[in-house]
């Protein structure tokens, strides 16, 4: 029961901390949402008024977790047991992809800015070249 009741103060925590974000940028803003935490034995959490904005961010952000959960149940409970993978493939193959496309060209300025020029070109050459002997 500890830790659901952890869980839901770092969720009241969270939404709060989103809610005062809105609230900085919004002072004028009216709650219009009192979100109640029980335990399931009925025992209060916490309490929560949050403004339009807030709501309406928690909400995309539940969404799209949802939708992820329905679209790719394997992917979602990833990592919650010895038997799934931790990491996606396909976000690692995305993610490589990414760094894939940065030009090397696009690094010279700091290169050449660098306080030690030596280390900087050779940290420059193994970036490109992608071999590391440990010291710069």
């Amino acid at each position: 029961m500890a830790d659901n009741m952890s869980i839901a103060q770092q969720l009241l925590a969270a939404l709060h901390r989103l809610n005062m974000t809105d609230y900085d940028a919004n002072p004028a803003g009216q709650p219009v949402v009192r979100l109640t935490i029980r335990s399931m034995d009925g025992e209060p959490v916490g309490e929560l008024q949050l403004g339009q904005r807030a709501v309406e961010e928690a909400i995309t952000a539940v969404s799209a977790v949802a939708e992820y959960a329905v679209a790719k149940p394997a992917d979602y409970q990833a990592g919650r047991n010895d038997h799934a993978s931790t990491l996606d493939p396909l976000l690692v193959a995305a993610i490589e992809d990414h760094f894939a496309k940065v030009d090397p060209e696009s690094y010279l300025a700091d290169v050449f800015s660098g306080p030690d020029a030596e280390a900087s070109v050779a940290a420059y050459e193994q970036l490109v070249t992608g071999e590391w002997d440990g010291e710069l």
